[in-house]
């Protein structure tokens, strides 16, 4: 039976964390529901390419990493997977006339998924693991106010340089789900679901490129840190209408 279960499991993480269910009117292994969530870094992070874009003359981003993450919750008793889309951003928010700034952020897909340490009426307690692949991207803009004779004369100093960079980004660490009886006519269940987990590059020193260059003397992107991840995951009741096409 563990063997089935785990099987099962990898089948839905490979398949965007698709439901899988019983056809008969008894109780379901696996149920399925949608998911959102803050990530945030727990540390500033990037301070070397920070300092180089300042010593270029460009307001760095910010030395925060935020995620915005919208997931697929595949569950069963002492399992849960989870298909992840991923939008990254650690950016400018001043308004700082005729200064360059450098605006960061990415999007990926990714998967995660492990066992549950508890499972009880209330709490659960799981390990999850995963990967996400991501690409990046640094956004230089001028924002400078010109006259319209200005940008005529030289449309390329204006013109933002955009570098991109990408990694396969691993995680893993421990996430805490607590049940609520949220809208019971809707809803089967409704989490509060934090999680803590550690995401490390595996590809090494990538260079920033940009459509036709390479970029050299540039610090390479590091997102390597402890996230703390807050969200609420929704499980919809199976006879609603809405989420029919989705089991």
């Amino acid at each position: 039976m563990k063997q089935k279960l785990l099987l099962s499991f990898l089948i839905s993480a490979c398949f965007a964390g698709s439901a899988i269910a019983q056809s008969d009117s008894t109780v379901r292994i696996f149920k399925s529901g949608m998911a959102i969530y803050v990530e945030l870094g727990a540390l500033p992070n990037n301070k070397t390419l920070r300092n180089q874009l300042s010593d270029l003359q460009v307001k760095p981003f910010t030395s925060f990493m935020g995620n915005l993450v919208l997931a697929r919750r595949t569950e069963s008793q002492r399992w849960f997977s989870e298909a992840r889309i991923i939008l990254m951003n650690s950016t400018n928010y001043t308004s700082d006339r005729d200064v360059r700034k450098a605006y960061l952020n990415g999007i990926g897909i990714g998967t995660d998924g492990g066992p549950k340490l508890v499972n009880n009426q209330r709490w659960n307690v799981t390990i999850p693991l995963g990967a996400d692949f991501m690409l990046y991207r640094l956004n230089i803009k001028s924002n400078a106010s010109v006259s319209a004779q200005q940008l005529l004369n030289n449309p390329s100093g204006y013109q933002a340089v955009k570098l991109y960079t990408g990694n396969i980004n691993l995680h893993g660490g421990i996430g805490v789900d607590y049940k609520m009886d949220f809208l019971p006519k809707i809803h089967e269940k409704v989490y509060l679901s934090g999680k803590l987990t550690y995401h490390q590059p595996i590809l090494g020193r990538r260079k920033w490129k940009g459509d036709n260059v390479t970029v050299d003397d540039l610090s390479r992107l590091k997102v390597n840190q402890l996230y703390v991840q807050l969200g609420l995951v929704f499980f919809p009741r199976p006879n609603m209408k809405k989420w029919g096409g989705m089991h």
